[in-house]
């Protein structure tokens, strides 16, 4: 069936006006409810009911100011209500009619499809028949089916038209209920600055969670300080925001104990056996984007791809030398260092160094460095294999099944 004149879908009007007028009173009826509670507990804090005692004097310290908080409630609940029931009562006396209208309509469209005949112009005969021949009596035949077809198509869109008339009463009804009640509720009820900025900054929260992940399969693929520096000012940015989240009441202690577990590098722990000089290395690892070091190795990075991208031709040429400049910096060993990264977090030379490290424990157990070097060695086995299994379970749209996410705490400490 085709769409009414006004271009709708002829469809019935779905809905209880019934629910819908009884859910007004009772709206109403609650308002009046909050506003006679908040005079009652209005006057118990200001003493009107003439009670005395330790225990009234409680009491009235717990309520405090929740007397204006429920009549605020109460304020917004009771012309809501008589609105509804507006509405509800013009939901009842157009649903009918509009259920009367789509039935017709649809009859009006069965027996126009079913119908012999045409609305589309026919072409005209190459040769005009002879009158009372065969042919004559053909097309005027096909004339009449379809004049029949024509006035069966007026008579549809007849009944469409009334459709929209009532479907305007409704939607004429429903503009009105809602803007009735947003004249109702507006300057009513507004957000605080905190709480705007509490709801920028969740956003900001999710966004900074996508980039990280983005950032972290780029760190995979190509590696190197810079997306290394990028990814830690990320986790200490997010560190931030959660404790402000935490401090607001919007979440819980949980998520900031993660959010710090997660900054510390754990697998450099041994290096708190090489006292003092180990333990500054190790804050240093905490909080890399805070390490000068970091920032040199990134600009001189940068530095040197704008060199690169200084003697292309061209912008399309200068692009693809840059990539290639950027690729070759960090994986001197190929697709060998995306491999190592990807299982264990260092490239191929870092790898290597840590392996020979490890090795050298087994002559000299007793020196610091050595239980260091033992330490990452095992931390790196372990985690590794456990950041492989939560890569493979994100790439591969299961992120839900991530070991991180069934366990957090062992994944924020991994």
């Amino acid at each position: 069936m085709e769409s009414s004149p006004r271009g709708r879908a002829i469809e019935t009007l779905e809905g209880d006006a019934g629910t819908i007028t009884a859910r007004g009173r009772r709206i109403e009826s609650i308002g009046r409810q909050m506003d006679e509670s908040a005079e009652v507990l209005r006057s118990l804090v200001e003493g009107g009911d003439g009670q005395q005692g330790k225990a009234i004097e409680k009491v009235r310290e717990i309520v405090g100011d929740t007397h204006a908080e429920l009549r605020r409630a109460g304020e917004l609940y009771q012309p809501t209500g008589p609105i509804l029931v507006e509405y509800g009562q013009a939901v009842s006396s157009v649903q009918p009619l509009i259920s009367a209208a789509v039935s017709a309509a649809e009859a009006a469209w069965n027996a126009y499809a079913g119908a012999p005949g045409t609305r589309d112009d026919r072409p005209a005969p190459l040769v005009e028949p002879e009158p009372g021949s065969a042919a004559a009596r053909q097309l005027a035949d096909q004339a009449e089916d379809d004049a029949r077809k024509h006035e069966l198509y007026d008579e549809f869109r007849d009944e469409a038209a009334v459709f929209d008339r009532h479907y305007d009463t409704w939607d004429e009804a429903f503009d009105r209920a809602a803007s009735s009640i947003g004249d109702v509720l507006d300057g009513s009820i507004r957000d605080s600055f905190w709480d705007d900025t509490d709801g920028v900054l969740a956003v900001v929260l999710e966004v900074l969670g996508y980039i990280g992940i983005a950032v972290a399969i780029l760190g995979i693929i190509i590696g190197g300080p810079i997306f290394a520096l990028i990814g830690s000012v990320i986790g200490v940015i997010t560190l931030l925001l959660t404790a402000y989240q935490v401090l607001r009441g919007d979440a819980g202690p949980e998520k900031l104990v993660i959010a710090i577990i997660s900054l510390i590098p754990f697998g450099k722990v041994g290096k708190l056996f090489q006292g003092k000089p180990g333990l500054v290395d190790f804050a240093g690892d905490m909080f890399t984007a805070f390490r000068p070091s970091s920032w040199s190795a990134a600009a001189g990075q940068v530095n040197s791809l704008r060199t690169i991208a200084a003697f292309s031709t061209s912008a399309p040429n200068s692009f693809v030398n840059v990539s290639r400049g950027l690729w070759q910096m960090n994986n001197p060993a190929g697709v060998g260092d995306i491999m190592c990264r990807f299982m264990f977090g260092p490239n191929s030379t870092g790898v290597t160094g840590l392996a020979e490290s490890v090795a050298g424990s087994a002559r000299g157990w007793c020196n610091s460095t050595v239980i260091s070097a033992a330490w990452q060695g095992a931390y790196t086995m372990v985690s590794g294999s456990w950041s492989a299994i939560d890569k493979i379970a994100l790439w591969t749209g299961n992120a839900d099944r991530k070991p991180s996410s069934l366990l957090p705490w062992v994944g924020a400490v991994l």
